[in-house]
């Protein structure tokens, strides 16, 4: 992909102007021109711009006191000194109040490509720098899918072939199903995957810091904001941008949100200007989005945005063939976390494994065999070592003698014995489930399981 930047000119000299707009166009920027600072300046307040050229003479407004303000708005602005008025003591007293580079006139084209691609390597360190902090702050899996089952199949099948193109894409399915691990397949198998894959987790993020989050904002925007923030859009530019749980976003941001969605542009918290924005856009729900426009309660021209192309991942009591080659393959991931002479399962432990309903599905599978592998008496897991992690035969899918019990009856007797096996803590509950809070508080107040 073509990293394209949005340049500003602004010089009064109308060749020098013209000159730098044909030798950047050739190159392949996005190129606008000032003539004045103050018509500069006036560029700047409503766009955001990637680099920017100053001549520092200029009849309205002294190149140094353009620079000032701009700084003063944007910190991290990356501005290029041009004048045909150069000496060393012009120079340093550009740098000094932060010019990235200085270009003395008269300069030849390549010098000026040169210059403005070492100030495209500083605006992409910036951006790496934040996006990388961000991932830090998460743990990534990996984005191998497991899976042997038809239903899957088909999955797989679709994601690979929507994959390479830019569609948007609308992931659904019940909390644990892999959701987010097909996200990052997708972005991998695309033509945009050296660029980031950035991540939004919708269902934590509280509605007075979803805006600074998703959006970044400027210093002092608000008390605490101490200085510029990149938010997730900029941070996947060039990439992907994952919002997990969408249904979870308020009716005022999904308003904002939408308007970010159709221009591909955002407007940074306590700023005016625009920043254009390059992401592939990829979301995922537990909810039924469409009950929820039905209900008021989701915005129906954000839905139609989001439900370009539609995949839905089936929950694992219906891919039970896959539950062996996951038990396996969640064992190597684990096995050098506890007892490194666990080798494998019993045949009655894989099949109460794969007869076993798992409501918090795939999540609540892999936290189970992690304890599993931590506890295990011997080098196979078998009835005995499930019984200690709170999983017997009579909490299994498989139907009692002379009677089948209900699905939710199983639920609720599963989440009852979790919650009994954590002292009632809620956290530590949808952990071991492999849900998120809120699924659980819904949960307990549906099977009138709350204290």
């Amino acid at each position: 992909m073509v990293n394209q930047l949005r340049i500003l000119v602004i010089d009064d000299d109308e060749h020098m102007r013209d000159a730098c707009r044909a030798i950047l166009l050739r190159a392949g920027h996005d190129v606008e021109l000032a003539s004045s600072g103050g018509e500069g300046l006036a560029l700047v307040n409503r766009w955001a711009y990637d680099v920017i050229l100053l001549d520092l003479r200029m009849p309205d407004l002294d190149g140094m006191d353009v620079m000032r303000q701009i700084r003063s708005q944007d910190p991290d602005a990356v501005i290029i000194v041009i004048t045909g008025h150069g000496s060393i003591h012009t120079a340093v007293q550009a740098m000094k109040l932060g010019a990235f580079d200085f270009l003395p006139k008269p300069f030849s084209p390549d010098e000026l490509r040169g210059a403005v691609d070492k100030a495209q390597e500083k605006r992409q360190l910036v951006i790496e720098n934040a996006y990388l902090k961000d991932e830090l702050r998460r743990r990534v899996l990996p984005t191998e899918i497991v899976n042997v089952s038809a239903a899957m199949a088909r999955v797989m099948e679709m994601a690979d072939r929507v994959a390479p193109t830019d569609t948007t894409v609308l992931l659904t399915g019940e909390s644990g199903t892999g959701k987010g691990l097909l996200a990052r397949r997708l972005h991998e198998m695309s033509p945009r995957r050296d660029h980031p894959f950035v991540s939004v987790d919708c269902s934590t993020l509280v509605p007075t810091l979803f805006e600074s989050e998703v959006f970044g904002h400027v210093k002092g925007a608000f008390t605490g904001a101490e200085a510029n923030k990149i938010g997730k859009f900029e941070l996947a530019g060039g990439g992907t941008l994952f919002f997990d749980e969408v249904g979870n976003i308020s009716r005022d941001i999904q308003a904002k949100l939408l308007k970010a969605v159709e221009e591909r542009a955002i407007t940074k918290v306590g700023s005016h200007r625009v920043v254009r924005v390059d992401i592939r856009l990829v979301a995922a729900t537990n909810q039924d989005l469409r009950e929820a426009v039905r209900a008021g309660d989701f915005r129906e021209d954000l839905f139609y945005r989001l439900n370009v192309l539609h995949i839905h991942l089936p929950p694992l009591r219906q891919r039970r063939e896959d539950v062996p080659l996951l038990c396996e393959h969640f064992l190597r991931r684990f096995r050098p976390l506890g007892q490194a002479r666990v080798r494998g399962f019993t045949p009655r432990a894989l099949e109460l494994l794969a007869s076993h309903d798992w409501p918090g599905n795939i999540r609540e599978l892999q936290n189970m065999l992690q304890r599993l592998v931590v506890m295990a008496r011997g080098p196979w897991i078998d009835i005995d070592d499930l019984e200690s992690c709170g999983l017997s035969p009579n909490r299994s899918a498989a139907p009692p003698a002379g009677g089948r019990l209900r699905l939710e009856e199983v639920e609720r007797d599963h989440i009852a014995k979790v919650l009994e096996m954590m002292g009632g803590r809620r956290s530590e509950t949808a952990q071991a489930l492999g849900i998120d809070r809120k699924t659980l508080r819904l949960k307990l107040r549906k099977y009138q399981l709350e204290a």
